[in-house]
């Protein structure tokens, strides 16, 4: 149950954040959408940050630490936590309060993903990557279910409305870079569709509010870039370029997409900014970086799940 000191340390928090909000130079603190977290490590610990408003900035969930995936309901308030151990556990941010999931406990669950109705997941069978299958629940009471089945593995699931997005594996250890391409089903009908033939490993992570495009990592350019695929004509526009690793490319409500740029020199959290009168994401020249906490020294994760 949270205490009073709970509640004061919270309040403290949040005034905090929002002062180094305003105390930034950039804009970019102004800019966060709510729904935003990433995974940061400040020294120590990783921890989950946070966007609950805009006005607010990154909340720091000190509770939760180094967890091997993490996903976020922001609608709910709520974290779904994998443990290096194994175990499966969820964390109320208000009332900070872990409570163990038995339904979900099971060691070979990986890429937890929040969208509105639940979290979706991925199985390794066998605790092995070569076979997979994809796993979804809408409480924490009831047993995952199985939603996705094919041959090889499927990773990166991400659901959307009734579509079920996810990557598919479909040449390893002959291909060099193994051949991963983005597919789509029809949780309601049950049909498939694939949507890449990049010959290369791409995973799509999210799409806009009306699904006409959809935000891949690729490198099919020989790096990790970002694009944006047409989910009607299937034609792919190349976002970014140059010697960096892209990554987790959140498209925002008004089109702006937040994505984490790996170089020698680190990480980083950017954003390509959309057009103001079409919302499409502009290109690598109007690539921003995003100001950090002061605490925070590297980024290994984002998402970004609107209510």
């Amino acid at each position: 149950m949270m205490t009073m000191k709970h509640a004061s340390t919270g309040l403290i928090r949040g005034l905090l954040s929002t002062l180094l909000c305003f105390s930034m130079a950039s804009q970019a603190c102004a800019d966060l959408p709510a729904g935003l977290m990433m995974v940061a490590y400040d020294g120590a610990s990783w921890h989950p940050y946070v966007v609950k408003t805009g006005a607010d900035g990154w909340i720091k969930i000190e509770d939760v630490r180094d967890p091997a995936a993490v996903t976020w309901r922001h609608e709910k308030d709520a974290f779904l936590i994998k443990q290096n151990d194994g175990g499966i556990s969820s964390y109320q941010l208000e009332a900070r309060e872990f409570t163990q999931l038995p339904a979900f406990d099971d060691s070979t669950v990986t890429q937890l993903r929040a969208y509105r109705q639940g979290v979706v997941m991925v199985r390794l069978m066998d605790g092995k990557s070569r076979d997979t299958s994809i796993l979804a629940a809408e409480n924490s009471v009831n047993k995952p279910r199985e939603i996705l089945r094919q041959a090889s593995a499927q990773f990166h699931p991400y659901i959307h409305n009734d579509q079920l997005y996810y990557a598919h594996v479909s040449c390893r250890a002959e291909c060099k870079p193994l051949i991963q391409e983005v597919w789509r089903k029809q949780l309601q009908s049950g049909r498939t569709r694939q949507l890449t033939l990049l010959n290369a490993t791409s995973y799509l992570y999210s799409v806009t509010a009306d699904e006409r495009y959809g935000f891949i990592s690729s490198n099919q350019r020989g790096y990790y870039h970002l694009a944006r695929l047409d989910l009607l004509s299937g034609e792919i526009s190349w976002l970014t370029e140059g010697a960096v690793t892209d990554s987790f490319p959140s498209v925002a409500a008004g089109g702006d997409l937040y994505f984490i740029r790996r170089t020698p020199a680190g990480s980083r959290l950017m954003k390509l900014p959309a057009a103001t009168k079409s919302k499409r994401v502009l290109p690598e020249a109007f690539v921003e970086q995003i100001e950090l906490p002061a605490d925070v020294q590297k980024i290994r994760y984002l998402e970004l799940n609107q209510s």
